[in-house]
């Protein structure tokens, strides 16, 4: 088996259940043996900072963060990479997105909490509070005093693709993805997981072949593609399977934790 000394996984969909819950006993046993074996936790996600800071809450010290799909990377306390948003750039992609009719939602990600339209229904607030804390309605964004890293944008299942691909040929500097059946994320062009990765291992002194990445979802596919190994769990997409070395249970089954305990049997 490689000698990994980082194991980076994305959340949703992946180590976390459907429920967005997984099992914090196991996990309290599991870093003390990666620690003996000077493995790094890392947490890989779409998700701001302080969302994450809060599914973790007690773990901290102990695991390392790419946030916000790496334009955010942090390791006890110290932040080791940000890719932050020019206000006039975050502003015009907002006039874009605002004027297509399939939009449900959209809000912006930030350092202190999470930004969306006073215009947003309820259903969609109601939606952002599952993966960011902080949510706010705004009236005027150029009025906003918060670091910016991602805009998160929902449209339906049956245009999200098809948005995706528009927003590519359209954004000059960002590059949309793919997070979920509804929702895109919107980055600097850029920066991806495996750049938040990328930098942090920079700093620890790891090679690529010294990772182990899980991911399902195409915000995944740039970190799977570094990583020297990439394994997907069975409810991932095909994409993201095709360039996996292994697929394993699925998430509902926490088969990346099992993974993970096998490591250090």
């Amino acid at each position: 088996m490689p000698d990994f000394k980082l194991v980076a996984t994305d959340m949703d969909g992946t180590f976390l259940r459907d429920d967005r819950g997984f099992d914090k006993e196991r996990l309290h046993r599991l870093l003390p043996k990666f620690r003996e074996q000077n493995i790094l936790f890392t947490v890989a996600s779409g998700r701001a900072m302080l969302a994450l800071e809060k599914v973790f809450e007690g773990f901290e010290k102990d695991i390392a963060f790419v946030a916000e799909n790496g334009s955010f990377v942090q390791y006890q306390d110290e932040i080791l990479f940000e890719a932050q948003m020019d206000k006039d750039f975050y502003l015009a992609i907002i006039q874009l997105i605002e004027k297509l009719p399939d939009l449900s939602g959209f809000l912006l990600s930030g350092r202190k909490g999470a930004y969306t339209s006073e215009k947003a229904p309820n259903r969609y607030v109601t939606f952002a509070k599952y993966y960011y804390e902080n949510v706010q309605r705004v009236s005027d964004f150029s009025a906003l005093d918060d670091d910016i890293f991602k805009i998160t944008v929902n449209f339906t299942e049956k245009t999200i693709h098809e948005r995706e691909a528009w927003l590519n040929e359209t954004l000059h500097g960002a590059t949309a993805m793919t997070t979920g059946f509804q929702s895109l994320d919107i980055v600097l062009s850029n920066v991806d997981k495996s750049t938040g990765l990328r930098a942090m291992c920079q700093q620890l002194g790891l090679q690529a072949e010294q990772v182990l990445a899980f991911g399902d979802n195409m915000n995944d596919y740039q970190m799977m593609a570094y990583a020297g190994t990439a394994i997907a769990p069975a409810n991932a997409r095909q994409e993201i399977k095709a360039i996996s070395n292994t697929i394993i249970g699925h998430c509902n089954d926490e088969s990346v934790i099992a993974y993970m305990e096998g490591l250090v049997k």
